[in-house]
């Protein structure tokens, strides 16, 4: 039979919490600093800091950014820039995102840039500014190919000019977005880019000075032609590359540590069972530890019987179906675990380290998600 040792957590600084993340602002500010090194004095550096900045938490992080060296920020919605500019940002920052037209007197008085790809919310933008004698600006958005927001390139001439004629509407920029800046094969990513400044030199001719950004943290890295007016990074924040290509160029420093503590211990014999659907059972006796979180805290359920952890510096594995609040690894032989022993998802620990990139080929999903799903409740304790 199968014995147990109950929870007893130690008090005390990050030793109160049974699973918390760890978030190191001079890892953020070094990262910037080393991406505005990379692509030099003539581009300028737009921080994607969306869904609570890929989960570390977007006021910290917009902070830090801006000290480490992003001209600007990138928010997906109003709601994230009020939150923003209510922390004090006053840095500019791009809506990524268009919402309904009756948002346009928030996004003048907060003073944001409207990625711009509707009629209508070209004209609620004008007729805001209008009515407080503002000027507000837009940066029109071209589906080039991505398929999801944006002008079509045989489109985007005619409205911009139309755009431009608005009165308070001031159309400061021009972008797209690019689907495979990932993949191996960079052949459709430049077929997108070569469409994008095919609408450039048309826009230009009549529409001078607009700035243009293409490139994400993908093509930042791959494509140095791609950086243009600006860059808008998102994994490179923090410290995570999108592809092994580029990344000996730059060096990062992941900012992100997710740590949990034993909760429970107990030694099963063979061919013990665990966990939903018995889908993991002992090959020989051993010791199973399980840990305060699962799927309810944003440990994918499809790391079941595939991720590993780091315990006493070693990688342990994971074993049986992930539950909503518990995970369950095998310590195998190791000597004298005990309840509220330190156990990392992701970071270092010893002389190993595991990388978001670890759990989201793990999980066969990308590292956006594994980090854009980390609970709000985590407490995050903010380093540097």
């Amino acid at each position: 039979m199968p014995t147990g040792r109950s929870s007893g957590f130690p008090k005390g600084g990050a030793d109160k919490f049974p699973n918390w993340l760890e978030i190191d602002l001079s890892a953020i500010r070094r990262n910037l600093a080393a991406v505005g090194g990379l692509i030099g004095e003539g581009c300028r550096i737009l921080a994607v800091i969306k869904s609570e900045a890929y989960g570390h938490g977007a006021l910290p992080v917009a902070r830090a950014a801006i000290g480490g060296g992003a001209w600007g920020l990138c928010a997906a919605s109003l709601s994230e820039a009020r939150r923003l500019r209510r922390g004090g940002i006053t840095a500019p920052i791009l809506l990524l995102n268009s919402g309904p037209p009756q948002e346009a007197g928030e996004i003048v008085r907060l003073n944001l840039t409207q990625a711009l790809y509707s009629r209508q919310m070209a004209q609620a933008l004008s007729a805001a500014a209008a009515k407080v004698g503002a000027l507000v600006e837009a940066h029109i958005k071209i589906d080039t190919g991505m398929g999801r927001l944006g002008i079509l390139p045989e489109e985007a001439d005619k409205f911009a000019s139309e755009a431009a004629a608005l009165p308070g509407l001031q159309i400061a920029g021009v972008f797209s977005h690019l689907a495979t800046a990932e993949e191996s094969d960079p052949s459709y990513a430049f077929h997108q880019f070569a469409r994008f400044r095919g609408c450039l030199e048309r826009m230009g001719a009549h529409l001078p000075g607009l700035k243009a950004h293409i490139a994400n943290s993908a093509a930042a890295l791959r494509f140095p032609w791609m950086r243009l007016d600006f860059v808008r990074i998102g994994l490179l924040v923090y410290g995570v590359y999108p592809t092994a290509e580029g990344s000996q160029e730059l060096r990062l420093q992941p900012a992100l540590a997710w740590k949990t503590r034993i909760a429970f211990l107990k030694s099963v014999p063979a061919g013990f069972p665990v966990s939903y659907g018995r889908t993991w059972r002992a090959p020989s006796s051993t010791t199973l530890a399980t840990l305060p979180v699962g799927y309810a805290d944003g440990y994918p359920r499809s790391l079941s019987n595939r991720g590993q952890v780091l315990f006493r510096g070693r990688l342990c594995p994971v074993v049986g179906t992930i539950c909503m609040n518990h995970t369950l690894i095998d310590l195998g032989d190791e000597a004298g675990p005990s309840p509220g022993e330190e156990v990392v998802l992701i970071g270092p620990q010893g002389e190993n380290r595991l990388t978001v990139n670890h759990l989201a080929e793990w999980a066969q999903t990308v590292p956006h998600e594994i980090l854009a799903r980390l609970g709000s409740h985590l407490p995050r304790l903010y380093l540097g």
